[in-house]
């Protein structure tokens, strides 16, 4: 009894130690996942950060690439005429890949008292009068970049939203290109959009005024083709940096810096989301903000948070001219197809969840499993050593009888036939006491093997209850019990080995008679029925008004080596073995083995048996094997 409780608590406390690890397993997993999608925000947010780099470098490229072909040098021209710009820029539309980017040249003369505008002739490579649509198209730059050429530094900041600065005392252009960055002075005009540096007067052919202000610079203007963006470079550009095996993964919108938000480019006919998962600013800050150095301004740690990498800044290529102090620039803005970025990570960290907390689930279910298995072997272990004791008992006191009987005839204290005859009588009961306890064991062993033979025939029901009565008759009249019978004469005959049949019946009478109580009466009865299918079958009964059974017990009482609580607390003996035998033989009959009980009022036990008019079995003879005896 102690072995018991103390094994008890401690599977007590593997179950608790068990739940306990499993919840800790579980708010782990819960929070690893949060860190895991964490990290699956900064991941995508470093790779789409990346992405838009690379396609701001390359779109920056589109533009530089005319700015490069210019060749305007550091400084500013001196010693190039107009016709080289020309020619150059003829060259460039000879081999670019987007030709047609760079819509118009222009030279906007500054430098002379009268300003006027000149446009490259494609078809001539010459200069000519600008039309008069250009002109007035154009007129707010032209205006801004006539307000800033007072020298060649002011022209240079002419990016800048303030007042132009006055020529220094010298009264000459002081160089303001320090740094050998060949795109120095280039600017853009995001309005238009166009790029423009300033360039040093150099007369036109056929300027016969010469009525020019030295200091004054003059300027080139590449106006740029918002079409062949909008229907060439972009849309390239998205395919090479957004696109996956299915397509662009991302809506795409280039947005101007216009105040009503005007889109250049979406890579889809419906409206823009007004909340995008990532946004950019394409020509980022203004260069003294990167300390001028064009790459600082994309920032300089090794990873963004996660918070962060939603709005960023494009390196400054371009100083984009200011006409207001709220004007934005160009933008990039993504947005997730399946919704939302943001929606999408949740997804995945909620199957992610799902996943591991499945698998928690099946870890719990596979921990139980065991905790049960060990349980009922537990258990069976027990009922062994209950049975172990019970049948030592069973063995230990026939045979004291028997010995005591054996000396007393050997010592002549018995005497005269009548007491011969009252000893054999002792000796032989004993016997067949311990006849029937190593058949029952025996009878088990090989049913729970599966090594019992029967030999199937037609058999009588009442001769069947007839065998089984004899063999306990003896038992039921010593026992003191009323034993009553109802067996019909018309009842089916039924296919199964005679014996066996007449074996479970008798474990299902000696049954009765061991937990028949006081009442000491006991019914036999055989009725024909119908199962649960509606098949016709004959059912053999076996009532006593005894202990009773508890519903809660009714599952185990067919388990081998079982035997209730109520059963130790009255000290009656027994193997546990009876029930689960008989219900073995009764499904090798191809029947089953039923039970109603009540506590205080008894129990009936049924053989169900099919009747030989229903069975597609012929009459001849057969042997089969038992169902074996399975332990739970």
């Amino acid at each position: 009894m102690k072995s018991f409780v103390r094994d008890h608590l401690v599977l007590t406390a593997l179950v608790g130690t068990m739940v306990a690890v499993l919840l800790i397993l579980a708010t782990l997993q819960y929070r690893w996942s949060r860190q895991v999608r964490e990290a699956n925000e900064v991941r995508v947010g470093e790779n789409l950060r990346s992405e838009m780099m690379d396609w701001h470098a390359d779109l920056l490229h589109e533009f530089s690439s005319i700015a490069l072909a210019l060749q305007v040098s550091l400084d500013s021209g001196a010693r190039d005429h107009w016709p080289n710009y020309v020619q150059r820029f003829a060259g460039w539309k000879a081999t670019a890949p987007h030709p047609a980017l760079a819509q118009d040249l222009f030279i906007w003369e500054t430098s002379t008292q009268t300003s006027r505008l000149m446009q490259v002739d494609e078809s001539s490579s010459d200069l000519k009068s600008a039309e008069a649509e250009s002109e007035t198209s154009m007129r707010p730059l032209l205006d801004r970049l006539a307000s800033r050429s007072s020298n060649l530094e002011e022209a240079t900041e002419a990016w800048q939203l303030r007042q132009p600065r006055p020529a220094g005392p010298s009264g000459g252009a002081s160089n303001p290109g320090s740094r050998a960055d060949p795109l120095s002075g280039w600017q853009f005009d995001a309005s238009l959009p166009a790029l423009v540096h300033p360039i040093v007067h150099h007369p036109l052919t056929g300027d016969a005024t010469g009525n020019t202000e030295t200091e004054r610079p003059d300027w080139l203007i590449v106006r740029l083709n918002l079409n062949t963006l909008r229907d060439q470079v972009l849309p390239s550009l998205a395919e090479r940096h957004f696109a996956g095996e299915g397509g662009l993964e991302y809506e795409i919108t280039v947005r101007s810096g216009a105040p009503e938000k005007q889109v250049l480019y979406t890579s889809d006919s419906h409206a823009v989301r007004k909340e995008p998962d990532v946004q950019m600013k394409i020509f980022g800050p203004p260069p003294e903000m990167g300390g001028g150095r064009p790459w600082m301004a994309s920032g300089g740690e090794r990873y963004l948070r996660a918070s962060e990498w939603r709005h960023l800044s494009a390196p400054n290529w371009f100083p984009v001219i200011q006409y207001s102090a709220l004007q934005p620039g160009w933008e990039l803005l993504l947005s997730h197809r399946e919704g939302s970025l943001e929606s999408a990570l949740e997804a995945i960290r909620r199957r992610n969840l799902f996943l591991s907390y499945g698998i928690l689930v099946l870890l719990a279910a596979s921990m139980s499993l065991i905790l049960l298995a060990s349980q009922r072997a537990h258990r069976l272990a027990r009922l062994q050593m209950d049975f172990v004791a019970t049948v030592s008992h069973e063995l230990r006191t026939p045979l004291a009888v028997i010995q005591s009987a054996a000396e007393n005839i050997r010592d002549g204290v018995i005497g005269g036939s009548e007491q011969v005859n009252r000893y054999g009588q002792v000796i032989r009961n004993q016997t067949r006491q311990l006849s029937d306890l190593v058949e029952q064991i025996l009878s088990f062993a090989a049913a729970r093997d599966g090594k019992l033979r029967y030999r199937m025939e037609e058999l009588s029901v009442p001769e069947v209850m007839k065998i089984a009565l004899g063999n306990t008759e003896d038992m039921i009249r010593q026992a003191g019990f009323t034993l009553e019978v109802a067996i019909p004469d018309d009842l089916p005959g039924v296919l199964g080995d005679q014996l066996a049949i007449a074996q479970c019946l008798q474990n299902l009478i000696i049954n009765a008679v061991k937990y028949g109580g006081e009442q000491r009466w006991l019914r036999v009865e055989a009725t024909q029925g119908s199962s649960i299918s509606g098949v016709p079958e004959v059912q053999i009964r076996v009532s006593d008004r005894g202990l009773g059974i508890r519903e809660s017990e009714l599952g185990q009482i067919f388990d081998p080596f079982y035997r209730s609580t109520a059963v130790h607390e009255a000290q009656i003996h027994g193997t546990g073995l009876g029930l689960p035998l008989a219900r073995s033989i009764a499904e090798a009959m191809n029947g089953r083995l039923s039970v109603v009980s009540e506590v205080g009022l008894g129990s009936t036990f049924t053989l169900h048996l099919p009747g030989l008019d229903q069975r597609k079995m012929k009459a001849s003879s057969s042997t089969v094997a038992p169902a074996p005896i399975h332990h739970e």
